[in-house]
């Protein structure tokens, strides 16, 4: 009896260890992590798709890592530009694991520690090349936006060797050293000076540009306007002397007779006096007498 309750004790523990080493197996990878196994050390196999995985107990280890995007911040980096001037300059960059077997290879300790440190390297020296290139004004222009450009595509291109894929590089804080602010500071008031009167005399020239050509659009309009009413009175006499024309045709006493009357109301209301005899043709209308 004791015998067989030993045995029956062995077999539960054995079987209790034999699912232990095949639960100790089984590992899962989340949405925003990547994993490698590796046996005695070196890479076995690389996971990147989220889900149940499994490893060979005792001889297969896992080591898991961050797919997402990773922000760095580097620390102040003294940087002097091309015209010997000190900036001290604060920079992150946004990046993320692309190659998990070459960063595994490549950065040592193979964690955000070690990235860290080989960013820390990098960044400050890429951006050291860049703005060692170019003068302060540069950096004060729309000039500013290349230079990122070239500092982005070095850290860029000096990242990838790691497994590394750089998404955004951005200086955030620039600032400038004490002995040098004064200077700078009147020479950026200086441009700025120099800027508006550029912009106040490219002003004033279009200013007068338009008034110019103002000027001469109201002398053409004018000028075809009253083209425009000579043509219409032309056209309007015309058509008057016509009409007249054709009254005087018709019936000419009556013709004469309303020209006489027309003549009477212009002179009759001035006061200009006429001495006339009786027998002048300009009293004919006014003398004559009706006809019963």
């Amino acid at each position: 009896m004791n015998t067989q309750q030993s045995l029956k004790s062995f077999m539960i523990i054995v079987i209790g260890i034999i699912l232990a080493v095949i639960y100790s197996g089984f590992f899962i990878v989340n949405e925003g992590n990547q994993a490698i196994t590796l046996q005695f050390g070196e890479l076995n196999k690389i996971h990147t798709d989220p889900g149940l995985k499994f490893k060979v107990p005792f001889i297969q280890d896992v080591w898991f890592f961050e797919k997402r995007v990773i922000e760095f911040d580097s620390t102040f980096i003294d940087v002097k530009t091309v015209d010997r001037k000190r900036l001290f300059v604060n920079a992150y960059v946004l990046y993320k694991i692309k190659d998990v077997a070459n960063f595994y290879r490549t950065v040592r300790p193979a964690n955000e520690y070690g990235t860290k440190a080989r960013l820390e390297t990098i960044v400050p020296s890429s951006i050291k090349n860049v703005l060692g290139r170019i003068p302060l004004r540069d950096l004060l222009s729309p000039k500013r936006h290349g230079a990122m450009t070239e500092i982005r595509s070095e850290i860029k291109r000096r990242s990838e060797p790691l497994g590394l894929e750089v998404i955004d590089v951005r200086i955030v804080r620039t600032e400038l050293p004490e002995e040098n602010r004064p200077a700078v500071y009147e020479r950026f008031k200086q441009s700025l000076v120099q800027t508006a009167k550029g912009n106040r005399a490219e002003g004033e020239e279009k200013s007068r540009t338009i008034k110019a050509s103002a000027d001469r659009e109201c002398v053409i309009l004018l000028a075809q306007a009253n083209k425009k009413s000579q043509e219409i009175k032309g056209k309007g006499d015309s058509l008057a002397l016509k009409v007249a024309n054709e009254a005087y045709k018709q019936d000419p006493e009556f013709y004469s007779f309303y020209r006489s009357l027309e003549t009477y109301k212009k002179h009759m209301n001035t006061d200009v006096e006429m001495i006339l005899s009786s027998e002048h043709p300009y009293l004919k209308y006014m003398l004559q007498t009706p006809k019963n």
